[in-house]
């Protein structure tokens, strides 16, 4: 099987979003690059019907989670059990987010 991947696709104005379909999947990496000032919040949810939930996210070399990042990087989620992943820009100042997702069937570190 062929990982599920979105992207790079670029974001410059709030509330623009990214989704990923994760079903059977076990994990999800984003990584996040260029110059911007904004806030890029990760987001989840397992009923297609219903409202986006905060998805807590981590960086490779840490153990701090988070669920939202205001610079470029990367970060990981266990996604085992979830429809959708959905990175969005929850605000938004200027320049231009480069974003791609990918999920695989085996799951993260955490």
């Amino acid at each position: 099987m062929n990982a599920p991947e979105v992207g790079p696709l670029f974001l410059d104005a709030a509330e623009e979003f990214i989704r990923i379909n994760v079903r059977g999947m076990g994990a999800v990496g984003l990584q996040l690059s260029g110059t911007f000032v904004g806030t890029v919040s990760f987001e989840c949810l397992v009923d297609g019907e219903a409202a986006m939930v905060a998805l807590n996210m981590l960086p490779p070399n840490s153990a701090t989670a988070a669920s939202s990042a205001t610079a470029a990087g990367v970060w990981v989620a266990n996604v085992a059990g979830l429809e959708t992943v959905q990175i969005r820009v929850s605000a938004y100042t200027s320049g231009t987010i480069r974003a791609k997702l990918i999920a695989c069937a085996a799951s993260g570190r955490y």
